[in-house]
């Protein structure tokens, strides 16, 4: 189960149960047999609002930050869906999600905005 996190821009909580529903599958599709969640029970938890990124729970409480690619069968390169897995919610929002804020709201200030 995850715990409160309190989600920077650009993510965003889940919780619409359609659109859970459709990512997983849609992750579930694109991985293949080599790929490294093929198999694996998830459960999406967020999404980015600015790309196809999103973050799924894993067993035993680990999660993966996945760029969907929108192929309607599995990657033929185990590679892709291009994955990134961490061994908390905590370490992830440590490692990607706060660095990712940081950076894009230094870009927006030197941007002006």
């Amino acid at each position: 189960m995850t715990r409160p996190v309190e989600w920077l821009e650009p993510w965003y909580p889940v919780r619409d149960a359609t659109v859970r529903a459709g990512l997983e599958c849609q992750l579930r599709l694109e991985a293949s047999r080599r790929h490294i969640l093929f198999g694996e029970s998830v459960r999406l938890i967020a999404r980015r609002s600015d790309t196809d990124d999103a973050l799924f729970e894993l067993s035993g409480e680990r999660v993966a930050e996945v760029h969907l690619t929108w192929r309607k069968s599995a990657e033929p390169d185990p590679r892709w869906p291009v994955t990134a897995v961490f061994s908390s919610l905590e370490e992830w929002v440590r490692e990607s999600m706060t660095p990712l804020h940081e950076e894009l709201s230094t870009f927006a200030n030197r941007r002006g905005g």
